[in-house]
C-alpha cells in the first residue's frame, strides 16, 4: 500500500476509533459540515471589517467635497487591510479542520496539505491575533498532521481528537470576537458618520422637498444594508459558539457515544448553526 493510501485509511481509522464504531456517524457529518460551512464566511467579514473603516473615512468628508478621496481613505485604514491575510488563515485552518471531520464522518477520505503548517507557522501576533490565538492555529494544524503520522496508534489518535478542542475552543471564541465585537464596533461607527453625514446634506438642501425625500430614501437603503450586517455579524458570533460547544460534547463523549447519543446530543447544535448561517448567507457585502 502506498504511503498516502496508508495515511488517507489511518485518518479514517482515528475518527471511527475516537467515535467508538462508525456504523452511524449521520450526527457527527452534520455538525461538522453545518460547522464548516459556516466557519468558511469568515473571510467576507474580515474584508467587509476594512472596508467599513474606508466608508466610515469617506463619509466624515464633508458633502461639498469633490475631490477622489478614496485612496486616502484606504490608506488611513492600512492596518485593517494588512491583517486581512493573517486573520483568514486563522479561520481557513478551523475551516479545513470541521471539513477533515465531515468527511471521515462520510467515510471518505483526507490527505493533509503541508501548506497548512506553512501558513500557521507564518502568523504574528497582531492587535486582532494574540499568541494564544496563533497557538491555537497552530496546534489544530498539528493534530491533523499527527493523526497521519500517527498511524493505527490509537491510543494517541484518540488523545488526538481531544486535544482538538482546546483549540476549537479558542479559535471560535477569537474569531468569534473579531465579527462579533470589533466588526460590530466598526459598523457602529459607520453607522454614526453617515448620520452626521445625511444630516449635513438635509441642511444643504435649501428646503427643497423633492432632494430631502431623496436624500431620505437613500438613508433608510443605507442603514437596512448596515443593520443587515450587524444581524449577520451577531449571527455569525452565535454560531461559532455553538461550533464550540457542539465540538466539545463530541470531544468529551467521543470514546463512548452510541448512535442515538450522538444524534441527541449533536442535533441541537446543528439545527441552531444550519439556522444561523442562513440569516448570514442572505446578507450582501
Amino acid at each position: 500500500m502506498r504511503a498516502v493510501d496508508r495515511r488517507c485509511v489511518a485518518l479514517v481509522t482515528w475518527f471511527c476509533v475516537a467515535l467508538s464504531g462508525c456504523a452511524t456517524p449521520d450526527a457527527v457529518r452534520d455538525f461538522a459540515k453545518s460547522a464548516r460551512d459556516v466557519t468558511s464566511q469568515f473571510p467576507q467579514f474580515a474584508q467587509d471589517f476594512a472596508d467599513s473603516c474606508v466608508r466610515r473615512k469617506l463619509a466624515d468628508q464633508k458633502v461639498t467635497a469633490i475631490e477622489d478621496s478614496s485612496k486616502l481613505a484606504t490608506t488611513s485604514c492600512r492596518e485593517d487591510f494588512d491583517l486581512i491575510p493573517d486573520l483568514n488563515v486563522a479561520g481557513d485552518v478551523l475551516t479545513r479542520y470541521l471539513d477533515a471531520l465531515n468527511r471521515l464522518a462520510s467515510n471518505g477520505t483526507v490527505q493533509y496539505d503541508k501548506e497548512v503548517d506553512g501558513l500557521a507557522s507564518s502568523l504574528k501576533p497582531s492587535v486582532r491575533l494574540s499568541p494564544a490565538t496563533i497557538g491555537a492555529v497552530q496546534g489544530l494544524a498539528k493534530v491533523l498532521s499527527a493523526a497521519v503520522a500517527s498511524g493505527y496508534q490509537r491510543k494517541k489518535l484518540a488523545e488526538g481528537v481531544k486535544a482538538a478542542d482546546v483549540h476549537v475552543a479558542v479559535l471560535t471564541e477569537a474569531l468569534g470576537h473579531v465579527v462579533g465585537v470589533e466588526y460590530l464596533r466598526n459598523l457602529d461607527n459607520e453607522e454614526s458618520s453617515l448620520l452626521a453625514r445625511y444630516q449635513d446634506a438635509m441642511r444643504s438642501t435649501g428646503n427643497n422637498d423633492g432632494i430631502a425625500l431623496l436624500l431620505q430614501r437613500q438613508w433608510r437603503r443605507d442603514i437596512e444594508a448596515l443593520q443587515k450586517k450587524k444581524l449577520a455579524a451577531a449571527s455569525y458570533r452565535k454560531a461559532l459558539e455553538k461550533v464550540r460547544d457542539g465540538h466539545k460534547q463530541l470531544a468529551l463523549r467521543s470514546t463512548h457515544w452510541s448512535a442515538n447519543e450522538l444524534a441527541k446530543e449533536l442535533g441541537p447544535y446543528t439545527t441552531s448553526i444550519q439556522s444561523l448561517a442562513s440569516s448570514i448567507s442572505t446578507t450582501s457585502f
